[in-house]
């Protein structure tokens, strides 16, 4: 009866999660239409931490998300890992600042490279992100999010001071 339960939290979530979205994603084209957002590389013994997110053809992707009004971009970025992928890390530079121009949103996004030495504790229950997982980087999710590839593509070339789109 535990698993009966358990699924159906776990649809409802999901089902709220892709609702919510998709509402956001409409309010923001109509009220905010630029917006400002981080992600972040963090590595733990040559591994690279990647989050899944609750619905979507790509649900893996690196962590990150919006800035708050009034919010550095570096305590954003350390913030979304510490919400996202449940560990704490340090910031080692700037990978870049990213652009995505689309669907009548401006989205502007810097990349961080961190480290830690934590491993992951994932959200439980939480409505957008369901798992967390550091992975070698020719293991890397096949439902992986293609501008995270890129940063990470980018990133092992050893490549920074990027501004290109996302």
């Amino acid at each position: 009866m535990n698993d009966v339960i358990h699924g159906l939290r776990e649809c409802g979530l999901t089902l709220a999660y892709h609702t919510i979205v998709t509402l956001r994603d409409r309010l923001r084209r109509m009220i905010n239409p630029t917006t400002l957002g981080v992600r972040t590389v963090v590595t733990r013994d040559g591994r690279i931490l990647m989050v899944r997110h609750r619905s979507g053809a790509s649900p893996w992707s690196l962590p990150g998300g919006g800035v708050s009004r009034g919010e550095d971009l570096i305590a954003a970025a350390l913030r979304e890992v510490r919400e996202e992928g449940g560990c704490a890390a340090q910031v080692e530079h700037l990978l870049g600042m990213y652009s995505q121009c689309d669907q009548g949103l401006n989205n502007y996004i810097a990349v961080f490279v961190c480290v830690t030495t934590e491993d992951t504790r994932p959200p439980v229950g939480d409505l957008e992100i369901v798992d967390a997982h550091f992975f070698l980087p020719q293991d890397l999710p096949a439902t992986a999010e293609a501008g995270s590839l890129r940063r990470i593509a980018e990133f092992r070339r050893g490549l920074v001071g990027l501004s290109t789109s996302w």
